[in-house]
């Protein structure tokens, strides 16, 4: 029976077990369980003469805070899916079966049961007592529950991680890397839409960026305000309405019209029509007039922008 060694692998719900690399070499408990898929989540794919006698997904990720698996979310539980619909049951699995392995699944269950992070984790716990994520697969599971269970790519604190994450990764880069970095984000970047408060240069008036661009920081918090690591970090973010926010500068998200611009890991910016300066840029951070630090900063100057409201179109 799947379980008789827990830090082999052990069957949780329906068709999902979890397991440490070892178990894929069990392969008449595989069997005698019906498990058709397999889902590895390491630094390394299985040797090609155990994923042959599969239907086989690998998911690059270490077991560090920083690692991001929630933009994996999605193919996994569509993995997980497929083996559902084939009749199989699927082996999710990392080194141990403890952290990374665990992840998936709890975002599994959240997904499909619309539970939450704690109910989730009490489901794979009670089946196999060792699971325990990392602080930062905690913070992307908080996250992916405040999304509903889903990727929302135009919710907020969404939009900040994956900034957080590509100025992560530039750090240490080549200009090449940067480039397809930056490529990449300003391709899911959201467009301005025609019924959004918009910011306009004050000189020549071009649209530059919308109000829901600018990422808003508690005054004097410090580095930890836009920190989506850590649990503590984000009950910060989310009591974020309880305490002052800061009004005395504009840090945006980097919008498409900067992205030949923004190369290096910082420095100027200018309207894209006039070319006037309207700010800086610093991709591992600055402090704000505040006093707080805020990473990465596309710090756009006040007196540079005007707020410009859509125009409203009177009913009779």
């Amino acid at each position: 029976m799947a379980g008789s060694k827990e830090s082999d692998f052990t069957h949780i719900v329906d068709n999902i077990y979890i397991g440490a690399e070892r178990a894929v070499h069990r392969t008449d408990e595989l069997k005698q369980n019906n498990v058709t898929h397999i889902l590895t989540i390491n630094n390394v794919p299985l040797h090609r003469s155990v994923t042959e006698n599969y239907k086989y997904k690998f998911v690059y990720g270490l077991d560090l805070e920083f690692t991001d698996l929630l933009s994996h979310f999605e193919e996994c539980i569509h993995f997980i899916e497929d083996a559902a619909e084939d009749g199989g049951g699927v082996l999710i699995h990392c080194l141990m079966g403890c952290s990374r392995s665990a992840t998936i699944v709890i975002a599994y269950l959240m997904y499909k049961n619309k539970v939450t992070y704690a109910e989730a984790l009490e489901t794979v716990k009670s089946r196999r007592p060792m699971v325990c994520p990392n602080e930062g697969f905690v913070s992307q599971l908080l996250l992916f529950e405040e999304m509903g269970c889903k990727i929302d790519k135009t919710h907020e604190k969404y939009r900040q991680y994956m900034l957080k994450k590509l100025a992560n990764n530039l750090q240490g880069s080549t200009a090449e890397e940067r480039s397809k970095l930056q490529a990449a984000y300003f391709d899911t970047a959201e467009e301005m839409k025609k019924d959004d408060v918009v910011f306009k240069c004050r000189k020549c008036r071009q649209a530059l960026f919308k109000q829901s661009g600018i990422m808003k920081h508690s005054v004097g918090e410090g580095e930890v305000a836009f920190d989506w690591r850590g649990k503590v970090s984000l009950e910060i973010i989310e009591k974020s309405g309880d305490q002052e926010v800061c009004d005395l500068s504009y840090f945006i998200e980097p919008v498409k019209w900067m992205a030949g611009t923004i190369q290096e890991l910082e420095g100027k910016l200018a309207c894209p029509k006039c070319n006037c300066k309207i700010g800086s840029f610093i991709w591992y951070g600055e402090r704000c007039p505040c006093g707080a630090w805020v990473a990465p900063a596309f710090h756009i100057q006040t007196t540079k922008v005007d707020m410009c409201k859509p125009r409203t179109v009177p009913t009779r």
